[in-house]
């Protein structure tokens, strides 16, 4: 898992990007074309939007994870139980 302190260089960072980078671009995908965005803008909602996706897709996991601790951890009990009773 990630740190707080390397979250927070991370934000600090991003932060002193756009305050560096406040040229204006246009975004342009295919044929969809946008109006002018200050660069900063543009990278920090790529940023979010990873991040958001990111954390979607390791939602899986975390459930799996969970569910087989829980299930370790029934297993455990059950032994240590069994074990109370010799």
């Amino acid at each position: 898992m990630v740190s707080l302190s390397l979250m927070l260089i991370f934000c600090l960072a991003l932060a002193i990007f756009a305050v560096q980078n406040t040229a204006a671009v246009q975004l342009q995908f295919l044929l969809w074309k946008t109006q002018t965005f200050p660069l900063s803008i543009l990278v920090i909602l790529s940023a979010t939007i990873g991040a958001l996706l990111a954390f979607l897709l390791s939602i899986p996991t975390h459930t799996d994870r969970r569910r087989k601790l829980k299930q370790r951890e029934r297993e455990l009990q059950e032994l240590r139980d069994a074990l109370g009773k010799h």
